[in-house]
């Protein structure tokens, strides 16, 4: 009987550990089926994060273009300004060397200008002159022909 009683005691004991053993396994389905969901839960968001990766990625590659072309607009638009400041730069230049002729040209005027004015100026006195022995040779010449009369 003591045969009987422990066969008995581990017929209960191997019914208590397969029922372990079920709960056990029940409990590592369980966590299967939870981490398999975690798992296309996580692949779902990997995918979203790959589409807004490939997103962002073409968007940066619009936004380089847009700076190359920004960058060669920016480039012709200094050459531009470039030859603008050359042509300014010549036209300054061409500006100067006129106002400096200028500058030559009245004072040379002003030069003659004073000339011409210290000529008239001898002129009238040379014509003031002429004008008095004018006026007298005609006294003279009247006081003859009274006395030749």
């Amino acid at each position: 009987m003591s045969e009987d009683k422990e066969k008995g005691k581990s017929t209960i004991s191997n019914a208590q550990r397969l029922d372990n053993v079920e709960n056990d396994l029940e409990t590592v389905k369980q966590l299967l089926v939870s981490t398999a969901s975690y798992a296309e839960s996580a692949d779902k968001r990997i995918d979203r994060l790959v589409e807004r990766q490939d997103s962002s990625q073409k968007q940066l590659d619009g936004l380089a273009v847009t700076v190359q072309v920004m960058g060669e607009k920016i480039d012709r638009f200094v050459e531009k300004i470039d030859r603008f400041v050359e042509k300014t730069d010549r036209f300054v230049e061409k500006t100067d060397r006129f106002v400096e002729k200028t500058d030559d040209f009245i004072d040379t005027t002003k030069a003659r200008n004073a000339v011409l004015d210290g000529v008239i100026l001898e002129l009238r006195e040379n014509q003031m002159s002429t004008n008095a022995a004018v006026e007298r040779l005609d006294r003279i010449l009247e006081q003859l022909l009274k006395r030749n009369e």
